[in-house]
């Protein structure tokens, strides 16, 4: 009929039939549309709560390790004062021999001050180093010769005896023991040295004779305390010693 206008859909009733057929037809291909499209630029910002674009591929950051960020142990302490001192240890081991190699008494001094003074610093550290970890036996062994060239007997006895309670039966340890004795005019305790160096290490026996020697020439021009009778004996000792193969 030419006066009755036609109802458009939108006047159409919304049935519940009608809305689920808009639904599947219209809505649900419009709903999958728009969550591909949100996951593809999630992708591309690199997930949820990540902007500023993609990030794949870039290096991620590295957490710090544990041992980065945990104290050092005594040990490790004692360890770095320990290697601080084997710089002058080294390096006074040099001046030595450039005093052994001196053409005139100047130069002889000068290498030989120089030599005290880094043996000196290389105790401190070595002290350092067992203070913190008394059982480095090679820091102790060190601190003995240190003491030793020092003058300083009494600290190089107490020393080596720490390297043979942490090392026992090692031979360069009574070697040096008993040059320390015989710094402080201890005979019996040189000799015994020597004896326990005869019956088990029979080259460092013959090197600590060659000293023990040498000790003897600078004792007659020096006595430096012992007696006459004391040394005679010892002088005694030593030619049956050296009598005896070696």
């Amino acid at each position: 009929m030419a006066g009755i206008r036609p109802k458009v859909l939108t006047e159409l009733p919304m049935t519940s039939n009608v809305f689920m057929r808009f639904q599947r037809v219209f809505l649900a291909p419009a709903t999958l549309l728009l969550a591909m499209g949100s996951a593809d630029c999630l992708a591309q910002m690199g997930g949820p709560g990540q902007m500023g674009g993609s990030t794949r591929g870039a290096p991620m950051r590295e957490e710090p390790s544990p041992s980065a960020t945990e104290p050092r142990s005594a040990s490790d302490l004692a360890l770095v004062d320990y290697k601080a001192g084997l710089g002058y240890f080294s390096k006074a081991k040099d001046a030595d021999s450039d005093a052994a190699k001196a053409a005139d008494d100047k130069k002889k001094t000068k290498a030989l001050a120089k030599a005290s003074s880094l043996y000196d610093k290389a105790l401190d550290r070595f002290d350092d180093a067992v203070a913190k970890d008394p059982g480095i036996v090679d820091a102790w062994d060190d601190i003995g010769f240190c003491n030793l060239h020092l003058g300083q007997y009494d600290d190089a006895v107490m020393a080596y005896a720490n390297v043979l309670e942490l090392k026992p039966g090692y031979g360069e340890a009574y070697e040096n023991r008993a040059e320390a004795y015989l710094g402080l005019n201890k005979l019996a305790e040189a000799k015994s040295d020597y004896m326990r160096l005869f019956e088990t290490a029979r080259p460092l026996a013959g090197e600590l004779m060659t000293y023990m020697h040498h000790w003897i020439e600078e004792r007659q021009r020096d006595p430096k305390g012992i007696s006459s009778e004391d040394l005679a004996a010892f002088v005694r000792w030593t030619d049956e010693r050296a009598a005896i193969p070696q």
